[in-house]
């Protein structure tokens, strides 16, 4: 006996899996030049071995041999963020809401990427009330620190941080002095492996991931990922919106491990 086929069913299914194709597909692509980038450096280091004097040549071949690393390095990160991608698009993670302090978050990538890029002026808003809202503290970090790592790739002199209150919603956001984002390509930023310039993206590194994860993680979160022009320093302002609360029964008191997993 036949059994009856949901259309409905079926055409998510065909939808999943063209999205499936789709992602697969640019993996490969992904991949293919810092495999190719490799490929050349050993066989440039083999041939350089076989010459000689070989000490004349020592100093290009340990380059090589730092480009390969690099290069490994690349992919290695490259399939890190697939995972967490696929992980948060297949299905999603699973989320235990706990009570965090959004200034705290904020100050705290403020501190370490000033630290890290001491040419930038990287601010955070003077006078924050402490404002407590209901995330999964790990999620809500990756996705603040993908939107300030994406702002020292194309900011000029200067980042800010901060947040707003809309109603029942919290939206965090982050500014830079860039040169912004085309209005057209609003929605798009959130797509995978997107890059809207392709030759800057390349020089600043990524894969084009980032900001689909931010995405994925305030869609887990009940709230979405928002990409704008900043009023202030002319860039980009990208914005995560979420729900101040979460329903009650999903934030139970957190244990000693829950508190262990928090970032410092």
């Amino acid at each position: 006996m036949e059994l009856p086929v949901d259309p409905m069913h079926l055409g998510r299914m065909e939808t999943q899996m063209a999205l499936q194709q789709e992602l697969m597909a640019a993996i490969s692509h992904e991949i293919r030049t810092p495999v190719s980038r490799l490929s050349f450096a050993l066989q440039l280091l083999k041939d350089g071995l076989g010459q000689e004097p070989k000490l004349l040549r020592q100093e290009q071949l340990l380059a090589s041999c730092d480009d390969m690393v690099d290069d490994i390095d690349e992919i290695n990160d490259l399939v890190a963020e697939v995972m967490t991608y696929i992980h948060l698009e297949d299905g999603g993670p699973r989320i235990i809401f706990q009570k965090v302090e959004v200034s705290s978050v904020l100050e705290n990538l403020r501190g370490q990427y000033a630290d890290l890029h001491p040419h930038l002026n990287i601010s955070l808003t003077p006078g924050l009330v402490d404002q407590v809202i209901d995330v999964e503290p790990v999620q809500l970090r990756r996705a603040c620190q993908n939107l300030v790592g994406n702002a020292v790739k194309y900011a000029q002199t200067k980042i800010h941080l901060g947040y707003r209150l809309e109603g029942d919603f919290c939206v965090l956001l982050v500014e830079d002095d860039g040169e912004g984002i085309p209005e057209a390509q609003y929605g798009r930023i959130f797509s995978p492996f997107t890059r809207l310039d392709e030759s800057r993206n390349r020089s600043t590194g990524g894969f084009g991931l980032g900001l689909s994860i931010v995405r994925r993680i305030a869609y887990w979160h009940g709230g979405r990922a928002i990409a704008g022009r900043s009023e202030t320093l002319g860039g980009a302002n990208m914005m995560i919106r979420l729900p101040i609360h979460q329903p009650t029964d999903s934030l139970p008191v957190p244990s000693m491990a829950h508190l262990a997993d928090q970032p410092a």
